[in-house]
């Protein structure tokens, strides 16, 4: 009789590292067979049902051919919430977790500000938004109906419902983006096609490309966008966050230097220039 987990580690000993394969099994048995993580280090074939090693073999043949195991599941953590995922949206980023973090530390979170989230997909930015700053308004929006319909439904989840989310396609219909606002945030597309050769196939195969992926020869035309945009719309004393290519910082920079706004870079936890931010 074959072993579970010796099974779920051969099928993808090829594409994860065995720490990698650890982490992944007992993700996988945590969720599927609903053990309490701390006690995945121990798990016998004979604790499991014949159920439960059919759905982890599933698993573990799905994750080798490189589909995500946050889409297997059905979820992804971001700040320390669970949203729903599907390939209609980006697998929120540890890192982007940073910019709510940031904004939580540098607004007042008693006020009634105005925020808005420009390309919004999962609504994980504006919905963990919504939960600290619970009296603002917060508009989020998407060129997806799907990735919409997913965000409403972390909406819902959350039991949020100061968030309006609204269908637009930003670099075209921003003018149907109603009002002015006090923040301003979006990790919008940022990554060139020349960029694919450092990415995992679990990325590019799975991942949405429209959420991923700007022109080569364009790369920084949503950032201009948001310049332009935050020139109009943003409100005295207003704040800007926007994730951005590492590569490409201090071009980033430039487009809002040339808005007259003050920005400043910031790195990640990884220490890459991950963020641009300014105030006015």
């Amino acid at each position: 009789m074959k072993n579970s987990r010796n099974t779920f580690y051969n099928l993808n000993k090829g594409l994860y590292s065995a720490d990698e394969c650890g982490i992944l099994w007992r993700r996988s048995v945590s969720e599927i067979c609903g053990i309490p993580p701390e006690k995945t280090y121990f798990i016998e074939d004979s604790d499991l049902s014949p159920d439960d090693k059919n759905r982890l073999e599933t698993t573990a043949q799905r994750l080798a051919k490189g589909e995500p195991l946050e889409y297997i599941l059905g979820f992804a953590e971001f700040c320390s919430l669970r949203f729903n995922v599907n390939k209609s949206v980006l697998i929120p980023r540890l890192e982007t977790q940073e910019m709510v973090d940031f904004i939580g530390r540098n607004r007042d979170r008693d006020k009634a500000w105005r925020i808005l989230d420009i390309g919004t997909g999962s609504g994980c930015i504006a919905i963990a938004i919504a939960k600290l700053f619970t009296n603002a308004n917060v508009t989020a929006i998407d060129i997806s109906p799907e990735a919409l319909e997913t965000a409403r439904s972390n909406a819902i989840l959350h039991k949020v419902d100061n968030v309006d989310f609204l269908l637009c396609d930003f670099l075209n219909d921003s003018s149907l983006i109603p009002g002015a606002f006090d923040i301003i945030v979006s990790n919008p597309p940022y990554v060139r096609p020349s960029e694919t050769d450092t990415m995992p196939n679990r990325v590019l195969n799975f991942e949405p490309h429209a959420a991923l992926f700007v022109p080569e020869d364009n790369p920084l035309l949503f950032y201009r966008h948001i310049a332009a945009f935050s020139k109009e719309r943003l409100n005295p004393g207003g704040l800007v966050m926007v994730e951005i290519n590492q590569y490409l910082g201090n071009e980033t920079s430039e487009v809002f230097k040339a808005m007259d706004f003050d920005c400043k870079l910031k790195k990640d936890t990884f220490l890459e220039n991950r963020f641009i931010y300014f105030c006015i």
